[in-house]
């Protein structure tokens, strides 16, 4: 048995969701992996990002950084060629699990597809900052 809980990043943001195993000598508790919370994951919006207060998800835009000085911006373009070559990763382990689900003909399971989600919303926006930086 399992149960799905929320990953948050090192400043409390939800990351994705994460698979909580039951514990073998207590029914009924589940083991929680470090950084995550016992609250569902929240429905992902791109553009959004997500904290937990009070037991429920606190939507937050997502804030664009200001366009770096000139002298920055080829140091800029490598960071974000260098975050979505980290998303593309990031993204092979959920990918194969949907695709797996699809083609034994189940639906997709929730989890890897929300993670899917939300990589490819942070991507759109460093994709979108790229295009920004071109002359």
């Amino acid at each position: 048995m399992e149960k799905i809980v929320s990953q948050l990043d090192d400043a409390g943001y939800f990351v994705g969701p994460a698979v909580a195993d039951a514990c073998q000598r207590e029914p009924g508790v589940f083991i929680i992996p470090g950084g995550c919370i016992e609250l569902a994951p929240p429905q992902v919006e791109p553009g959004k990002r997500y904290r937990p207060e009070a037991g429920a998800w606190v939507a937050e835009d997502i804030t664009q950084p200001e366009a770096p000085l000139p002298e920055t911006v080829p140091d800029r373009r490598a960071e974000i060629m260098g975050a979505l070559a980290a998303i593309d990763t990031a993204s092979i382990r959920p990918a194969r699990e949907v695709a797996a689900a699809l083609v034994a003909g189940k639906p997709a399971p929730e989890f890897p597809a929300a993670k899917l989600l939300q990589l490819e919303a942070d991507a759109a926006a460093l994709r979108q900052e790229l295009a920004d930086l071109s002359p």
